[in-house]
């Protein structure tokens, strides 16, 4: 139980740390305007005439987190 405790710890602290600073909300404006780009533009939403975001939204998010989780990583 006091290995849990620890991680918490550690999570909070770094989450503390990371969302002093304007990088988090940058990356998070970064986020979200590649994927309204990416799902509603590239992924041609409105095009398909169905309410499903399964080829536009969710098919852009692994190569989207490939980029963005490392930069993340890096502070």
């Amino acid at each position: 139980m006091n290995s849990v405790s620890n991680i918490k710890a550690i999570t909070d602290r770094e989450l503390s740390a990371y969302f002093s600073s304007p990088v988090a909300y940058v990356f998070i404006v970064i986020f979200l305007f590649l994927m309204g780009l990416f799902t509603f533009m590239a992924g041609g939403f409105f095009e398909r005439g169905q309410a499903t975001l399964e080829d536009s939204f969710f098919m852009w998010h692994p190569w989207l987190y490939l980029f963005l989780v490392p930069a993340v990583g890096m502070r």
